[in-house]
C-alpha cells in the first residue's frame, strides 16, 4: 500500500538524505543552511521608505507654483511649441525669432514677444500628409503692449498647410499649442500650460461654415439674441452661469462683442473669455477664447492684454492668403525638385530615369522637354507605374503645354496598336503626366496625392 504523502514529507524532514546519493560535502552544507537560516535584508527596503516623504516633498515644493502665475515664468528653453501640431524647424526658420509690438509709454519704444508658429493639421485627411507651405509674412504690430508683457507672453502664429487659415493670437509664455481644421472648414486653437494640463486657453472661429454652430453660439454667449437663435431653429436649451458679462459697445464691431467671467466649475476654475459675432453675405460666424485658469485674478495684465487683442482684432489677427501682393514682382518659379520632395511627402517612392536610358514619353511640349519618373521601382524585370514631369517658367507656359499634349495623345496613328491613355495633372508651373504599367493594380493608385502635392504650388498663381 502506497504511503500517504504527509508520510513522506515526515520522513523527508526526519533523514532527508536517506536513500539518496550526496556527497558529505554537500549534505554539511544543506544543513547548515537550514538550521541557520540567513537574516532578511531589510537595509534597502528601510531606506526606501525613509525616503519616500522626502521625494514627495519635494514633488510639492516642484509643482507648488500653480495657478496663474504661471504666466510671469519666461521659459528656460526659449521658443517652443510641443504640441502634437509642432512646427517644422524648417519651416519656422523662415520667421524671426520674436514679434515686435509698440509700447504705450510716451518714450516709445518695443516690446519683443517670443514668436511661436505652429502647422494646423486637418481634423479629418485624405490619408496622405499635408503640403507644407511657407509660413506666411507678418504685418506689423499696432496693438500697443507694456514691458511687462514681454516676460508673460508669447505670440502665436497659425498657419494651414493650404496657405489659407492663418492667423495670430496672443498666449502665455510657454503654453504648448495644438491647431486644428474642422472637416467644414472652422478651426482652432488650445494652449495648454505644462505645469498644470487643466489651465487652457481655447481659440474657435466658425468660419462662416455650421450655421446652426454659429446661431447657436450666439444665442448662448449673447442672451440678447436667445429669442433670435430659437426663431432660426437653435434654441438655447442650458444658459451660461455668467459671474459677469459687459459688451464692449452700443453699434458696429463692439456692439457684437462681449467680455465675460463663468462661475467657477466643479475643480474650482475660473473661465474668463470674450466672443465676436458677425453677419454676412454667407450666413453668420462667431470667434471665441476663453482662459480657464485658477488664479482668481481677472485685473492680470496678462489675460487683459490676450482678450484685448482679441477685442482689438475681431477675433485673432486674420493674416492674408500666403501668395503674391500686387504691388510684388513675379518669384522665381518652382524647380523640379521642389515638386519631387512634395511627390515624396505623400508617399511616392521614385527613381529617377537617366537621360541614355529609355523613356515612355520623351516627347517635347510647349517648348519643355520632360523629366522621368519610375514609382516604386523595384529592379530591371519589373515594368512600374511612370511620371512625366514637365517644369515650365510660368502658369501661362504649362497651360499651353498642356494642349500640346493633348494633341499628342489623340493624334491619329495607323501602327494598328493599342494608344495608351494617361492621366493629366496641372499645378502651378508643373504639368505631371501619369503612366500606369502593364501590371498596375487598383489603376492610377496614386491620382489623389499628386493632385494633393500640385495642390500647394497654386499659391503664387
Amino acid at each position: 500500500m502506497a504511503r500517504l504523502p504527509h508520510d513522506w514529507e515526515k520522513r523527508l524532514q526526519e533523514s532527508p538524505f536517506a536513500d539518496r546519493h550526496f556527497t558529505e560535502e554537500l549534505q554539511r552544507n544543506v544543513n547548515g543552511r537550514l538550521n541557520n537560516p540567513p537574516q532578511r535584508k531589510l537595509r534597502r527596503w528601510t531606506y526606501a521608505a525613509a525616503m519616500l516623504p522626502l521625494v514627495a516633498l519635494m514633488l510639492v515644493i516642484g509643482y507648488s507654483s500653480g495657478g496663474f502665475s504661471s504666466l510671469t515664468d519666461r521659459p528656460d528653453h526659449g521658443v517652443v511649441s510641443n504640441g502634437e501640431n509642432s512646427p517644422d524647424p524648417g519651416e519656422a526658420g523662415t520667421q524671426t525669432s520674436a514679434l515686435s509690438f509698440p509700447s504705450p509709454d510716451i518714450s516709445g519704444g518695443e516690446v519683443q514677444l517670443p514668436l511661436v508658429t505652429v502647422l494646423a493639421v486637418p481634423s479629418v485627411d485624405d490619408g496622405y500628409p499635408a503640403v507644407k507651405n511657407p509660413v506666411p509674412s507678418l504685418p506689423d504690430m499696432t496693438y500697443p503692449l507694456s514691458a511687462e508683457m514681454a516676460d508673460q507672453l508669447q505670440a502665436t502664429l497659425v498657419y494651414g498647410a493650404d496657405g489659407k487659415n492663418s492667423y495670430l493670437l496672443l498666449s502665455p509664455a510657454g503654453w504648448e499649442a495644438s491647431a486644428v481644421i474642422g472637416a467644414n472648414g472652422s478651426y482652432g486653437l488650445t494652449f495648454t500650460d505644462p505645469a498644470d494640463p487643466a489651465q487652457t486657453l481655447a481659440y474657435t472661429d466658425t468660419n462662416w461654415s455650421c450655421q446652426g454652430c454659429a446661431i447657436g453660439d450666439i444665442g448662448l454667449y449673447f442672451p440678447e439674441k436667445a429669442g433670435w437663435a430659437e426663431d432660426q431653429g437653435f434654441p438655447v436649451y442650458v444658459p451660461l452661469d455668467f459671474k459677469s458679462r459687459e459688451m464692449l459697445g452700443t453699434g458696429g464691431d463692439d456692439g457684437r462683442t462681449v467680455r465675460y467671467t463663468l462661475q467657477p466649475d466643479k475643480d474650482g476654475l475660473l473661465a474668463d473669455g470674450a466672443a465676436y459675432y458677425e453677419e454676412g453675405n454667407w450666413g453668420y460666424l462667431i470667434r471665441r477664447i476663453e482662459l480657464r485658469h485658477a488664479s482668481g485674478i481677472p485685473e492680470n495684465a496678462a489675460l487683459e492684454s490676450i482678450l484685448g487683442f482679441f477685442a482689438a482684432s475681431n477675433g485673432a489677427l486674420i493674416l492674408p492668403e500666403a501668395g503674391l501682393q500686387s504691388e510684388e514682382a513675379d518669384p522665381d518659379p518652382y524647380s523640379t525638385s521642389d515638386l519631387l520632395s512634395v511627390l515624396e511627402q505623400q508617399g511616392l517612392r521614385l527613381t529617377s530615369v537617366g537621360p541614355g536610358d529609355e523613356h515612355m514619353f520623351n516627347k517635347e511640349l510647349a517648348g519643355v522637354w520632360p523629366d522621368e519618373e519610375l514609382i516604386d521601382y523595384e529592379g530591371p524585370l519589373s515594368i512600374p507605374d511612370r511620371l512625366s514631369i514637365y517644369t515650365y517658367d510660368s502658369v501661362e507656359a504649362c497651360a499651353e503645354g498642356l494642349e500640346a499634349l493633348k494633341l499628342e495623345i489623340n493624334r491619329t496613328t495607323y501602327d494598328g496598336g493599342a494608344r495608351i491613355y494617361p492621366h493629366a495633372f496641372r499645378g502651378g508651373n508643373f504639368l505631371v503626366v501619369y503612366w500606369m504599367g502593364p501590371g498596375g493594380e487598383g489603376g492610377f493608385k496614386y491620382d489623389k496625392a499628386i493632385k494633393t502635392a500640385l495642390a500647394g504650388f497654386n499659391s503664387r498663381e
